[in-house]
């Protein structure tokens, strides 16, 4: 099954409303190993705990997305 291509802005955004918290900004970047990976750049408070957030929703929506050339 291929996988549909996607912005990385669009992959920050879907991770950012699936973490739900205010003030929380993922940037999303190209990975060698992973295809890709997001990086939490602001939260309002234990960012390694928003991160860790963030890699498991990465972890299940990779399976989906691959990010855009």
């Amino acid at each position: 099954m291929r996988k549909e291509q996607i912005t990385a802005a669009q992959l920050a955004d879907m991770i950012t409303r699936q973490i739900g918290a205010n003030g929380v900004q993922v940037f999303v970047r190209r990975d060698h190993a992973y295809g890709w990976r997001p990086t939490i750049v602001a939260a309002p408070s234990d960012v390694i705990g928003f991160q860790r957030r963030a890699d498991e929703i990465a972890h299940r929506l990779r399976v989906r997305f691959d990010l855009q050339t």
